[in-house]
């Protein structure tokens, strides 16, 4: 994980892994909130280091965030709401996972995310984010996702009986 001197205080360590694609980083100002097993959720909490240029292309950043953000948590980590807003000259934010330690227990809860994060849209992903989509929680989300995707790769069959073309 990324180098972090934790605060005092301080019972969770958020890692967050930017992408390394062309323009994966941001300067985005970049929200979370940790929801667990009981249905209760932290906080809102806006991920910075101060003077620190984080989310840069290909980058792990560490955040220390003090306890009094998860008093309401109560159970064990089961999603992350995550979410940018469209500030700053590079807002484009590509995403590899993000990582939850709690220091307490040393558990370590791994949200797989490998996607571009638009502004202002609340991703809802699952603790390791695996699901058959009859079962998803979040249909509108993997709705939304599949039709971005579908516009990205168009197909052509330009001679009849052959295969299709991108």
């Amino acid at each position: 994980m990324g180098c972090c001197l934790s605060r005092p205080g301080s019972d969770y360590l958020i890692y967050i892994k930017t992408g390394d694609r062309k323009n994966a980083g941001t300067d985005a100002n970049v929200f979370i909130i940790l929801h667990d097993d009981q249905g209760r959720r932290s906080e809102k909490i806006t991920l910075d280091n101060f003077l620190r240029n984080d989310f840069e292309k290909g980058r792990m950043d560490t955040f220390s965030v003090p306890r009094n953000k998860f008093s309401a948590l109560i159970g064990q980590l089961t999603k992350i709401e995550v979410w940018r807003d469209d500030a700053g000259f590079g807002s484009d934010w590509y995403v590899e996972r993000i990582m939850i330690e709690n220091k307490v227990t040393n558990h370590i809860y791994v949200f797989p995310i490998f996607r571009w994060i638009k502004p202002d849209y609340h991703y809802m992903i699952k603790h390791l984010d695996t699901s058959l989509p009859q079962e998803d929680d979040n249909s509108e989300q993997r709705n939304m996702e599949l039709v971005e995707k579908k516009s990205l790769y168009q197909f052509e069959q330009k001679i009849p009986g052959m295969p299709a073309q991108i």
